[in-house]
């Protein structure tokens, strides 16, 4: 074979490769630019009070003898949790101040009552880290919360939106005004995100780590978010038609914009969360067709109109379990 052509194949190979890595990084930068935000619109620390949803369940004692808490100094703060730094395990966790699942702060009273609800099936492992992370970081607030677990126990499809309907009804039956709607599988990192509703819908995972802390899209409302219990029912919660994974949360945000609720956020240096490993599910399939943007539809499917089912609670120290039979 000349010598001439052998340098001509390699020269070819060369410009190919060159040519891939550079189709390859373009798709990447598209995807990014497409798919992510990376400067969303969030609330400036200026403004984080006076959007804040200052209600307490009315079933509180409060103490006239103590004041209230004071919030400026964590909302201020920069502290943060390093991800290598999160614990894999809690052999001497100490449920100090905790009742069925909740706290209430002995120095001060509480301006803000929440309910974290947290829908759950067959990921021990996982809860066995959430909780008492959970407990560690929500007793540094200074706030009211009580944890409600609520898991399927039932061997049909995954239904998360009815287990976060059928929470928040308890919830909002216990005069909780606030309801943290949250995966089992994400940890919050920053000392400031202050875990209160704002006067609008807030979506509090904005910079997860597996995303590498971007936004993946603007209307994203999935992972963790607050919401008030009045609009929780003002939009009928969840529908009751995703079966399996994915779909339920794409269409809460729809019901919210519909309903011309404002997602917020805070900046994205308080919103960080680590996700915990586990297996990808199975995606639901039909996800696309049931959203509806028709408000009568909605109106007809949701917390309002949960198909049969049955539930328990349970009180444990460290969460109130909520057991539902589909």
């Amino acid at each position: 074979m000349p010598k001439w052509f052998s340098c001509q194949r390699l020269l070819h190979l060369q410009l190919s490769t060159s040519l891939f890595i550079a189709l390859v990084i373009v798709a990447i930068v598209q995807f990014f630019a497409c798919y992510t935000t990376y400067n969303y619109n969030y609330l400036t620390v200026e403004n984080v009070g006076s959007s804040l949803y200052h209600v307490t369940n009315p079933k509180l004692v409060i103490n006239k003898s103590k004041p209230e808490c004071k919030y400026e100094d964590l909302l201020l703060s920069s502290k943060s949790t390093a991800v290598w730094d999160v614990p894999k395990n809690y052999d001497d966790f100490l449920p100090t101040g905790i009742l069925n699942g909740s706290y209430f702060p002995d120095d001060c009273n509480p301006l803000y009552s929440v309910a974290i609800l947290v829908t759950y099936r067959n990921r021990q492992s996982q809860l066995d880290i959430f909780i008492p992370y959970m407990h560690n970081f929500l007793r540094k607030q200074r706030i009211h919360y009580k944890i409600y677990v609520i898991e399927q126990q039932d061997n049909k499809p995954w239904n998360k939106g009815i287990l976060y309907n059928i929470g928040a009804k308890q919830a909002i039956a216990d005069k909780f005004p606030c309801l943290i709607l949250h995966d089992v599988d994400l940890l919050p990192l920053d000392e400031a995100n202050l875990y209160a509703c704002l006067r609008q819908p807030r979506h509090m995972s904005a910079s997860i780590d597996k995303f590498r802390y971007v936004l993946i899209y603007s209307n994203l409302v999935g992972g963790v978010l607050a919401i008030t219990s009045e609009q929780y029912m003002e939009v009928n919660g969840f529908s009751n038609k995703y079966e399996g994974w994915g779909g339920e949360d794409d269409d809460f945000a729809n019901r919210l914009r519909i309903y011309d609720l404002q997602i917020m956020r805070f900046p994205p240096t308080k919103s960080r969360y680590t996700m915990l490993r586990h297996r990808q599910e199975k995606k639901n399939k039909n996800r696309h067709r049931i959203m509806s943007n028709d408000k009568s539809k909605i109106r007809l499917d949701g917390v309002k109109s949960l198909p049969y089912y049955t539930a328990s609670v349970r009180d444990h120290r460290l969460y109130s379990m909520v057991s539902v039979r589909l």
